[in-house]
């Protein structure tokens, strides 16, 4: 039996909308540091995160605006339970 623990990156589950769920590595890391450089939601950042996403997850080009909404909302909740 295994008693080691995995170390390796985490997964955070996100939803896009119709029921469709995803989970992506790295989005607390890029949280952090966004939320580290005072930014704020926007449509700029909303691009910048979905770049910071792709570097670490395949991201289809057709579902490229669900995941800019879906991390634009999860980043203001991220930022609000940080306030």
């Amino acid at each position: 039996m295994c008693t080691c623990q995995a170390q390796g990156p985490r997964s955070t589950l996100v939803d896009l909308g119709g029921g469709v769920q995803v989970g992506l590595v790295g989005m607390g890391e890029a949280f952090e540091h966004f939320y580290a450089e005072g930014r704020e939601p926007s449509p700029e950042l909303a691009e910048e995160l979905l770049a910071a996403i792709k570097a670490r997850n395949y991201v289809a080009r057709s579902a490229e605006l669900k995941y800019e909404a879906a991390l634009l909302r999860e980043f203001d909740a991220y930022c609000a339970a940080r306030a």
